[in-house]
């Protein structure tokens, strides 16, 4: 056309669309931007403001998912708005790469019993490793910051087990580390102790349940019949181990006989129906009584007629379940235990670490696994001293190993404990100094810390961190000084932990120690322990002085777990918390509301997005609600997309029109035209609603800020403008005036969603004149 040289038309090679290529161009991106600014930021920044978040380490075990996206993405965003705000970021990725979920994937089932310590050690340590290579692609592929090359740690660095040796002892020093025989949480499938933050429980577990009788062998009642009291239990393997009956004060008690005949049962009088109701006997209750007169009375065992067993009185007792008495196995119970130390009771278990009565057993039950053969060979027996009253299967909450997802059951075993009851009051404070989001997090980290009477920190594996004790071969005593803790922390940092299997025990230990008197300990550390120093491993030492980080951010699960762990060993080394805000975020789950998995088909894989590129991926993290639970689909990452492709379609309409355009030409905000100066406040307020968006670390309402902005943006402005911006004189007034507004908007939507969109940003400096 004749005219089409008079009009202004917009200009700019940024694209519109990136297509099915969306991967591939922010892999460009990534290459040719500067686009890893951490180092740059280290080396550049002048700031004296200095903002530290701590990486809590993921598992070295598997792929990446959806989870793991979540959480990087949510750190990169929180510290890319910082770096903006002018603070110099220290953060330190870091992988924990110990612990039975790595051993598990890295050794074939039948390879356990053949291999040598060192061999499980070596595979294991390769399988991490590798892990670590194809996590790390992920990451820098979501543009996570970080100095990626050198600026990372692993709990199997030896400079890194050498610090936590360190750490141990001194709290060991300190009487918050000790070695005792107590009720622990053990895995017969992965041989080992757990900690209650390394149980899931199922809903669905049958136990084969049974109400059995204990024979009175004295009674204040005047009856001339045998009277039996009445027990039900889920695990009738324990039945060997009972050393005691408890009632409680506040409970009625009551003699029933069957309507059937035979003979009379003494049971909690508010449990008669429920006893009915399992075993289908009709009870006739002829007698009610208190408490007070089951004080004293002795029974015999239901399996061993020459033992006898006492009848006490504890609170723990109650009528929501089985007879009001409950019988007393101080070596397989938390509670009986407790009762066990106060009558000084034989706490020590018959079953051995895999779960079978061992030889100190009954020679009918020696040998068999207690939850399935044990379990019907103590049946069996009841049965033929015919105190086996009734047996059903019952299906409870039953807690089993969250990697083997086999049941657990507890025993008294020699394990090394963190003292949580000194350090309770220290934690509790040091809780209240601390911010959360959202606000709810301080009671659930308090709640969480009032749940763990203790915490257990040794392990029967191999492939960890070796607590570092020998013991006497003829005392059992344990050997752990300065001297023999500074030998090793020396050998360790120059050698790593093998040595520990590797060398004779002599080199091991300093040579004024005869090592013939002497056995090393096979215990490993917790990984929770392992994790839970790394506050001390990597926040000291460096241009970073101080051990408190300026936040952790983590899943709502490491409330029990990281957080915890790390408060603990933090509030015992130097007395306060290890962090002072703390993120908690939800899980990921499908669009349903269901937990992801391969069989149900609805798992999204973060890493097969190519189409819709890390920076959907981001905004999908950022416009969530991250406290609760986050759900995901393809459907919902599309949509993420579409958000995404707006902000493109508006940068590149503003960066079309600013072509020639530049910041010597902007006009004062009192010479622009009205509609003009109007837009101008609606920038300004988005400017100061976006930004306390983000001091909040309100992210979704950020994104959504974002997304008004631009709508009015795009339905309106752009829309009045274009007939100036088109066809007005080049250089103008009127023209430059609605040029210095799009001057303006383009500034902050950039800012604005630079710490959520890295690749889209970069690019748009790419292009910008």
């Amino acid at each position: 056309s004749v005219y089409s040289s008079t009009v202004l038309v917009p200009k700019t090679k940024f694209p519109v669309k990136i297509g099915n290529k969306t991967s591939e161009h922010e892999i460009e991106i990534q290459s040719v931007s500067y686009f890893y600014l951490y180092n740059w930021q280290l080396k550049n920044g002048a700031s004296d403001k200095v903002f530290t978040l701590h990486d809590g380490p993921p598992y070295a075990n598997g792929d990446v998912h959806v989870g793991h996206a979540l959480n990087k993405i949510l750190k990169d965003i929180t510290n890319r708005y910082k770096l903006l705000r002018g603070f110099k970021i220290h953060y330190k990725p870091g992988w924990d790469c110990h612990g039975l979920p790595i051993e598990i994937k890295a050794i074939k089932t039948n390879e356990f019993n053949t291999l040598t310590p060192p061999e499980i050690r070596k595979k294991s340590k390769l399988f991490a490793e590798e892990t670590i290579k194809v996590q790390k692609k992920a990451f820098e592929r979501w543009g996570i910051m970080a100095d990626w090359e050198n600026g990372c740690y692993y709990t199997f660095d030896k400079s890194y087990q050498a610090k936590e040796l360190t750490s141990f002892y001194n709290l060991y020093k300190e009487g918050l580390i000790y070695r005792d025989l107590k009720p622990v949480f053990w895995s017969p499938s992965s041989g080992t102790a757990l900690a209650e933050s390394e149980l899931e429980y199922n809903a669905d577990h049958v136990s084969r349940s049974v109400y059995v009788s204990f024979p009175l062998k004295s009674i204040q009642v005047i009856i001339d019949d045998v009277i039996n009291v009445l027990v039900w239990t889920t695990q009738p393997w324990t039945f060997p181990a009972n050393q005691a009956l408890c009632y409680s004060a506040n409970i009625k008690y009551c003699l029933a006989r069957p309507s059937n005949g035979g003979c009379i049962y003494l049971m909690a009088l508010d449990c008669v129906n429920g006893v009915s109701r399992r075993t289908g006997f009709q009870f006739q209750v002829f007698q009610t009584f208190d408490a007070k007169y089951l004080e004293g009375l002795v029974c015999g065992h239901p399996m061993y007629f020459e033992r006898t067993v006492g009848m006490i009185s504890s609170d723990h007792t109650n009528t929501s379940k089985g007879t009001g008495i409950v019988h007393i196995a101080p070596a397989h119970g938390v509670e009986d235990f407790g009762i066990g130390q106060k009558h000084n009771f034989n706490t020590e278990s018959q079953v051995d670490s895999g779960g079978h009565f061992n030889s100190k057993s009954d020679e009918n039950l020696r040998g068999k696994f207690i939850f399935t053969k044990g379990n019907e060979a103590v049946i069996d027996i009841l049965e033929h001293n015919k105190t086996l009253v009734h047996q059903h299967d019952y299906k409870h909450n039953y807690p089993c190993d969250w990697r083997t997802k086999q049941p657990i059951f507890v025993q008294t075993s020699r394990q090394w404990f963190v003292d949580t009851e000194s350090l309770r009051s220290k934690a509790e404070a040091a809780i209240q100094d601390i911010k959360t989001y959202p606000d709810s997090g301080k009671l659930a980290l308090l709640n969480r810390l009032h749940l763990r009477t203790y915490w257990c920190i040794s392990r029967q594996r191999t492939w960890g961190v070796p607590i570092p004790v020998c013991y006497h071969k003829e005392t059992g005593e344990v050997l752990m000084n300065q001297s023999t803790i500074d030998h090793v922390v020396g050998l360790v940092s120059n050698h790593g932990s093998d040595i520990w299997w590797e060398w004779p025990l002599n080199d091991l230990l300093p040579a004024d120690i005869d090592a013939d008197m002497y056995e090393r300990g096979t215990d490993i550390f917790d990984i929770w322990f392992d994790s839970g120093v790394s506050w001390n491993s990597v926040l000291s030492g460096g241009s970073n002085a101080s051990t408190q980080a300026d936040f952790y951010i983590e899943g709502k699960d490491q409330l029990g777990g990281w957080f915890q762990s790390s408060l603990l060993t933090s509030v015992g080394l130097q007395g306060n918390s290890p962090y002072r805000n703390l993120m908690i975020h939800g899980f990921t789950l499908a669009a349903d509301g269901q937990k992801m998995s391969k069989s149900l088909g609805n798992v999204v894989d973060p890493m097969k997005h190519p189409v819709l590129g890390a920076d959907a991926l981001r905004w999908w993290v950022a416009e969530s609600n991250i406290h609760q639970d986050i759900h995901i689909s393809d459907a919902i990452m599309r949509s993420a997309a579409e958000s995404v492709q707006k902000v493109r379609n508006s940068l590149r309409f503003m960066m079309s029109n600013l072509n020639e355009f530049n910041d010597s030409m902007l006009v004062p905000m009192d010479s622009m035209l009205h509609i003009d100066r109007y837009f101008m406040g609606e920038i300004n307020n988005f400017k100061e609603q976006v930004t306390d968006a983000y001091e909040g670390y309100e992210y979704s309402r950020a994104t959504r800020l974002c997304l008004k902005l631009i709508k009015k943006l795009s339905n309106v402005y752009f829309s009045i403008i274009k007939d100036r911006l088109y066809c007005d004189e080049k250089n103008g007034i009127r023209r430059a005036s609605c040029q210095s507004v799009l001057y303006y908007a383009m500034d902050a939507v950039v800012k604005s969603v630079a710490p959520v969109l890295p690749h889209l940003v970069e690019e748009t400096s790419l292009y910008n004149p």
